[in-house]
């Protein structure tokens, strides 16, 4: 009897110690986190007091202004609403890696599902480093639909490109850029 519950307390201890099975490693799968890079960099940019140069040009028009006191939170606004990272879209989006040379990768997250918002996730990295992030939103409404092309690039700043079609009124061409000082 004593035998017996040895052996089956080595069995159990050997099965609680092996690995989990390939299947359980795909629900941890993560794609890259825009969110907390983005919290990041509003952190790294409200600390270095960085300056700006930002151009706005709606429908032709053009103003740029010179800033010493951004909110770096709500300029960034777009790009950290622009995280894939959700549970429910995990099968949503396929990861196309593209090395270049050394430790230079592009990998592009391309949506599976024409309803998501995010169409198209860009991420330049350098030895691990972002050097440049790219996002394809897509909007809509009864009213209008609208394509919004962001760039940031960490070392120089960042833009915002917006085409909106209206049904009724105006269609609306506006792009923003901010360059770091």
């Amino acid at each position: 009897m004593q035998r017996l519950l040895l052996l089956t307390g080595l069995f159990l201890g050997l099965v609680a110690c092996t690995p989990q099975p390939a299947e359980n490693a795909e629900e941890g799968k993560s794609f890259f986190d825009l969110r907390s890079y983005i919290d990041s960099e509003v952190e790294r940019l409200q600390t270095a007091k960085v300056k700006v140069n930002k151009s706005i040009t709606l429908n032709g028009v053009t103003e740029t202004k010179q800033l010493d006191d951004v909110n770096f939170a709500n300029d960034l606004r777009l790009f950290r609403e622009a995280d894939i990272n959700k549970p429910a879209w995990r099968e949503k989006y396929r990861a196309e890696v593209q090395a270049l040379s050394g430790n230079h990768v592009i990998t592009t997250y391309v949506t599976q599902d024409s309803n998501l918002m995010v169409q198209q996730l860009l991420v330049e990295e350098d030895q691990g480093v972002p050097i440049r992030i790219e996002v394809e939103r897509k909007t809509g409404t009864i009213l209008s639909d609208g394509v919004h092309k962001l760039a940031y690039l960490p070392a120089s700043g960042y833009s915002v490109k917006t085409q909106q079609t209206n049904r009724f009124g105006e269609d609306v061409a506006a792009l923003i850029e901010v360059k770091w000082q």
